[in-house]
């Protein structure tokens, strides 16, 4: 008996119900966008990646006048964070991105105010 891979057609459609936006190529890709901006990878083999990016600090942005042309420049900090893990089957994936939400909001950082 050999291997059970994931229907990537049941994990793009849970993502979807969960408020994500999906593509499926070879493997799902969905993005969240929200305070942060969620990115969320899976393939057959169960394997999800989660990145998760956000700005650290206020953005600064300045004008320069260089050679008779105007600029604009901005300068954003950002942190970026990956978490890994694997499901073995399609009906583990909406516990997980619970999961995934409390190790990010509970753990990592204070939960945003709305």
């Amino acid at each position: 008996m050999g291997v059970r891979r994931l229907d990537l057609a049941q994990v793009a459609e849970i993502l979807r119900q969960e408020g994500w936006d999906v593509v499926v190529e070879d493997d799902v890709i969905a993005r969240r966008d929200g305070p942060e901006v969620w990115h969320l990878f899976a393939d057959r083999g169960g394997r999800i990646r989660l990145e998760v990016t956000r700005e650290v600090d206020m953005p600064r942005g300045q004008r320069l006048r260089l050679d008779g042309r105007e600029y604009r420049v901005l300068r954003e900090m950002h942190e970026v964070i990956h978490v890994l893990t694997s499901i073995s089957r399609e009906d583990e994936l909406v516990p997980v991105l619970h999961t995934l939400e409390d190790i990010l909001y509970r753990r990592l950082w204070e939960k945003p105010t709305v």
